[in-house]
């Protein structure tokens, strides 16, 4: 029995059909996992993130992080007085969230501020400085790598 080529047609748009609405079916049923549930405040927070890091490399002298030996020296710039330098220093360990610290900013009168290390276990730290002076917020970031 030879098939027509009019059923051969048909045969194929009601196979297409039907993919089709399987695709369908399975995709409405798929969850989508969002990595964070207020998506859209946390774009507007990425935004001024976005505008911390610009303002940070307008600057004319950067924050220096510097790794000594038996501490993590942070040296800010001069243009800035030490008693209007406010903010957060987070040591943030990528393979052990425990382990994270973080450190207010109380720079001494040469803006300069040392955390000892002792509290850090060998390995690779990410720092993560979000500080402010007189309303602008700037932020810094570098990774260390503590023996």
């Amino acid at each position: 029995m030879k098939i027509s080529w009019g059923t051969k047609i048909a045969a194929t748009y009601i196979l297409f059909v039907i993919g089709v609405l399987v695709m369908v079916f399975v995709f409405m049923n798929q969850d989508v996992h969002l990595v964070t549930d207020n998506y859209y405040s946390k774009e507007l927070e990425y935004q001024n993130h976005i505008d911390k890091i610009n303002r940070t490399n307008q600057l004319e002298e950067q924050l220096q992080i510097i790794n000594l030996q038996s501490a993590v020296k942070f040296i800010f710039p001069k243009q800035f007085d030490f008693n209007t330098i406010k903010g957060t220093i987070n040591f943030y360990r990528p393979s052990d969230p425990y382990k994270d610290l973080i450190v207010d900013i109380a720079p001494d009168s040469s803006n300069t501020q040392l955390v000892t290390n002792e509290k850090f276990s060998k390995g690779i730290w990410k720092v993560k400085v979000d500080w402010q002076v007189n309303n602008n917020s700037y932020y810094n970031e570098k990774i260390l790598m503590v023996n």
